[in-house]
């Protein structure tokens, strides 16, 4: 990231907690364009609310957080109803189960397809596959989703997150989708999206329970958070 250029992700002491269940706490980090941010976890719930976070569909309880130019957490004091709206941000989204899922009977070129037609405004069909070969997926674009290894998985995550080039991609390698991910795997993965980063100048946060391949990311965010004290369902509870 240059000197005087802004971050376009930028959190200082977030927190999230509701009621008894307690998930990330006083989080502080920065990713900029060009960089690629993993956020390191044994907890799937604490990674996966942190990156929806940044989203805009989680609304932390505490601190601040800044996205793409908008304050995600100012907006906690306006007055929240049914017809209330949380902030959108320039946030590209991998898969999250229930809530960003991908259709296991499509193929890969369908689902990235699709995801890059609905964020284009462009009403050309888009071709997917140059971004499937830049996230080395291309050799399955026909394959169905439910035929696919946990490699392949990931970096179908990775190209639904980068598709219609988002300010900032969120991928969540702890994520059910991806079970059975190696930690080799996981470290390609990242230096893929390092390059990509690179090239295409946005902000990546990747989610990883591998220590490995959290070290290969560009800067390291820890969350040595307790486990939640019961089961979770705010990750359900998201704005529209």
């Amino acid at each position: 990231m240059a000197q005087n250029e802004q971050p376009v992700v930028c959190a200082h002491d977030i927190s999230y907690s509701k009621r008894s269940y307690r998930s990330f706490e006083f989080a502080s980090f920065s990713v900029g364009s060009g960089e690629v941010l993993a956020v390191l976890s044994s907890s799937h719930a604490a990674a996966r609310d942190l990156l929806l976070a940044i989203a805009g569909l989680v609304r932390p309880t505490s601190g601040s957080l800044v996205v793409a130019g908008s304050d995600l957490t100012a907006a906690r004091t306006l007055p929240f109803g049914a017809g209330a709206r949380f902030p959108r941000v320039a946030a590209g989204l991998g898969v999250f189960e229930r809530i960003a899922p991908v259709q296991s009977v499509c193929t890969v070129e369908e689902v990235v397809a699709r995801e890059m037609r609905l964020r284009s405004s462009r009403r050309s069909a888009p071709d997917a596959l140059p971004l499937l070969a830049q996230t080395g997926v291309a050799t399955r674009a026909g394959e169905q989703v439910s035929r696919l290894d946990p490699a392949s998985r990931a970096r179908l995550s990775a190209a639904l997150a980068l598709a219609g080039e988002p300010r900032v991609a969120l991928i969540d390698l702890t994520d059910p989708f991806v079970s059975g991910l190696s930690a080799n795997d996981a470290c390609e993965l990242m230096a893929s999206l390092r390059s990509f980063a690179s090239e295409h100048a946005l902000a990546v946060v990747v989610a990883t329970g591998e220590e490995r391949a959290a070290q290969a990311a560009t800067g390291v965010l820890s969350l040595d958070e307790p486990a939640p004290l019961e089961m979770d369902s705010s990750a359900d509870e998201v704005m529209a």
